[in-house]
């Protein structure tokens, strides 16, 4: 029996390249068109890979929503300081720019506000993501607590959840243009409340 022949491109690539153009474009603005000539696949290879555009979406979502948590909780790890690592992490969005220099914002945030919960399947994919950045906040909150940076009566669970909302809210501020004066003030003040 003929088993087919073998994949000849990296799908974790093509899955990437997926990830960037919804980042960019959204689900709804993004064509079919688009997508084939971002991965590079034929519409066979594109649909033999995922069966459909939602499929391709929600597979290049949680491809992002890995690799992002991945890479925070190494920065957590090479932090020196729990408290610093919060900081850098909230001012970093200002540094978040998309190749036309227009701030792509964060791609969990954009497809909460895009797709609101009428949609269960990624309605579940945006609530376990959620999560998912909160409990590295709750992981920095608790090492800020051993260290002796946040005192041991913190609600580590409330001020990680807190600091989420924080985090949606500034990427928001940056995408509507909002001064970089500005983000650094209020990171101030998030990080005042919690000395």
């Amino acid at each position: 029996m003929n088993p087919g022949r073998p994949k000849s491109f990296c799908p974790e690539q093509a899955l990437e390249c997926a990830m960037q153009l919804f980042w960019r474009r959204g689900y709804e603005a993004a064509s079919l068109q688009e997508l084939q000539q971002a991965t590079g696949l034929s519409k066979s290879s594109l649909y033999q890979t995922y069966p459909s555009k939602q499929a391709w979406f929600e597979a290049a979502f949680s491809h992002y929503c890995r690799q992002r948590q991945a890479e925070l909780l190494e920065l957590l790890e090479r932090s020196p300081s729990p408290l610093g690592y919060i900081r850098q992490r909230l001012l970093g969005v200002l540094d978040d720019q998309g190749v036309d220099g227009v701030p792509r914002g964060c791609m969990l945030v954009n497809v909460a506000n895009e797709f609101s919960r009428r949609d269960p399947g990624v309605a579940q994919v945006v609530q376990r993501a959620t999560e998912g950045f909160c409990q590295v906040f709750h992981e920095a909150l608790r090492r800020a607590q051993a260290s002796g940076e946040l005192g041991a009566e913190a609600d580590v669970e409330a001020l990680g959840d807190y600091l989420q909302c924080v985090m949606s809210g500034l990427r928001t501020q940056v995408k509507s243009g909002l001064s970089a004066a500005s983000i650094e003030a209020t990171v101030r003040v998030v990080m005042r409340s919690l000395a």
